[in-house]
């Protein structure tokens, strides 16, 4: 009779088999798909013979970790291939879900099944606000809008869409932040492009799909109810995390001349990819679409991503772009209230931009000295100032003589000499500087 021991050792090894059997034939149907489906032909023969090799077969069917065979294979198609997309992925229920959507166009328990996951994402998708993060108008009458991805449910988030484009309608520049985007889902990039490409339809791309024989023009989508910003300034906030699809969205654009791109160099993955499932455990993300710029005919390298029009850290990104936007509204105005609005925001910019270069200089007011309604003390490095015999609170230093009050009633503050005697010039937003003489 068998003992215990004995029995476990043998169950193992028959589940080893069949697993290593199970892996074998993932990869096989994997090369069989890179080979037919993959964008390059060229990369697609050498991958495909290679995954195909005995000793490729054997050194990955062996491994008994799921999620260890799917990572180490991922690793080794990116490296093989030079594409950030490609890989196998280890998630039962993935499978399930696109079984579930292939099984839905002939059988009805499927459909209705479908249908339930479809909600389910579409509730996800709902609770994350279509990938739409937040929306602001910034002093000087900038507008923001951070996507943190592109959605792919398209007719449901363009009333979304809609409102923030109607948000920045009154904007004069818009900053498109995209430090944080991984991605989305491609069918939405026609309706996003659509609101800063015009006003007619405009052809941005080519997709080339090699394995349909198939090659369609794809044309900006408008949609009727959401403001376009099709001729004012645009800046794109980019990080070494921008990628896939945030990174079509800014090529495009670029190429179209349509954007300053503002922070660090994208992560560099440009091909389209679907899921291809291998069998009830993994599936397959293949790169198989090319999208190419109408203009450029081509896209960004691979691995190599988009490089900026304004190289900075993507931490100092916001600012930097902000502040520049500011320097061309200013430019582009000749009204002198207009610019000394301009100049009063430029002041506060320029001090957290450059701080480390800014001359920051404290006036000679070593005890308290008073202006009017306004008392003023210089202690260890640091302006504090008292308004009506309130606490007094600490000033921020905007370098160049400047003090700054960033309360309710924002002010900004510079002494001079005049005469023998001290005077304080306060700037406000929308009044006329004011000029105090110490007492």
């Amino acid at each position: 009779m068998m003992n215990k021991s004995v029995l476990l050792l043998f169950v193992s090894a028959l589940f080893s088999q069949a697993f290593a059997a199970d892996n074998k034939q993932a990869l096989l149907k994997a090369a069989d798909v890179i080979e037919s489906q993959f964008y390059s032909v060229k990369v697609a023969q050498s991958l495909s013979n290679y995954v195909r090799e005995k000793e490729f077969l054997k050194k990955y069917s062996e491994l008994s970790d799921k999620q260890e065979f799917a990572e180490k294979i991922s690793q080794e198609l990116r490296t093989l291939s030079g594409d950030n997309h490609i890989g196998i992925v280890y998630s039962e229920s993935d499978v399930k879900r696109y079984k579930l959507r292939e099984q839905a166009q002939s059988n009805k328990q499927a459909e209705q099944e479908n249908a339930k996951n479809y909600q389910r994402k579409l509730a996800e998708s709902k609770a994350a606000n279509f990938g739409i993060q937040q929306v602001r108008m910034l002093e000087g009458n900038i507008g923001y809008i951070e996507f943190s991805y592109f959605d792919g449910f398209v007719d449901e988030s363009t009333p979304v869409y809609d409102a923030a484009m109607n948000f920045l309608e009154n904007s004069e520049v818009v900053i498109i932040d995209l430090r944080r985007n991984g991605g989305g889902n491609s069918r939405i990039l026609p309706l996003v492009l659509g609101y800063f490409l015009g006003p007619e339809h405009i052809h941005f791309a080519d997709k080339i799909e090699r394995w349909k024989n198939k090659h369609t023009k794809l044309l900006t989508a408008s949609s009727e109810n959401g403001a376009k910003h099709f001729d004012k300034p645009l800046y794109i906030l980019t990080s070494g995390t921008t990628f896939s699809l945030a990174e079509h969205f800014t090529y495009h654009l670029k190429a179209f001349s349509r954007a300053t791109i503002v922070g660090e160099r994208t992560y560099g993955g440009g091909k389209a990819f679907d899921p291809v499932v291998l069998n009830d455990e993994f599936y397959l993300r293949l790169p198989r679409i090319e999208m190419n710029n109408a203009i450029t005919g081509k896209m960004f390298e691979e691995g190599i991503g988009i490089s900026p029009d304004i190289d900075i850290s993507s931490e100092l990104a916001f600012d930097v772009a902000y502040l520049d936007a500011l320097k061309t509204l200013k430019n582009q105005n000749s009204n002198e209230e207009s610019k000394s609005y301009y100049n009063w925001l430029l002041r506060v910019l320029a001090a957290r931009v450059n701080r480390s270069t800014l001359q920051f200089d404290l006036p000679s007011l070593a005890s308290n000295h008073k202006f009017g309604e306004f008392v003023f003390e210089a202690k260890a490095g640091e302006l504090w100032m008292s308004f009506r015999g309130l606490p007094k609170v600490k000033l921020i230093n905007l370098g160049n003589g400047y003090f700054y009050d960033d309360r309710s009633i924002q002010r900004q503050f510079l002494f001079k000499e005049h005469n023998g005697q001290l005077e304080l010039h306060i700037f406000r937003h929308g009044h006329q500087p004011k000029i105090i003489a110490e007492k």
